[in-house]
């Protein structure tokens, strides 16, 4: 009984820190840039692949933090529901030996 009990709420846990995690993250890759061919490209084409390649590293920068925001509030939910599974272990815990 005590193994079906613990399924249950690590199972519970689990399903709730995926989807905090999934609340907390949004995070979007920037499309990548067109980039001509030095070949055949002329000066302004070469310029505006420039400009575009700069705004792309701007965007990539943005979404590099994001999701290194992601990844610590992510840790923060985890440590959250572990710190709750810990206090209803001690708490059951605690029942179980003084009835």
């Amino acid at each position: 009984m005590w193994r079906f009990v613990r399924s249950v709420v690590l199972a519970g846990l689990f399903l709730g820190l995926a989807g905090q995690a999934a609340a907390l993250c949004n995070c979007y890759l920037p499309a990548s840039p067109d980039i001509p061919n030095g070949q055949t490209a002329n000066d302004e084409q070469i310029q505006f692949a420039r400009n575009t390649l700069v705004a792309y590293q701007e965007k990539m920068q943005s979404y590099k933090q994001c999701l290194e925001r992601c990844i610590v509030d992510a840790s923060d939910a985890e440590n959250e529901v572990v710190q709750q599974w810990n206090q209803t272990v001690e708490t059951f815990n605690s029942r179980v030996a003084n009835p």
